[in-house]
């Protein structure tokens, strides 16, 4: 399964991923080196069963 259309830009500072996101977005990671800004749905429809977690969710 090709994920990079759901994960787009990769970013190695989670403090700019933070900054670019918007609100109705997540930052995500699955090795607490790379991240990952996503939608909700990305989250929830596949990268979740991944193994991704959240870092910055909505909102935030």
């Amino acid at each position: 399964m090709d994920i990079s259309n759901l994960l787009g830009e990769k970013y190695f500072s989670l403090d700019a991923a933070q900054v670019d996101k918007s609100p109705e977005e997540l930052v995500v990671t699955d090795n607490d080196e790379t991240y990952y800004i996503v939608s909700s749905e990305a989250y929830e429809q596949t990268l979740k069963a991944l193994q991704y977690k959240i870092v910055v969710d909505l909102g935030e």
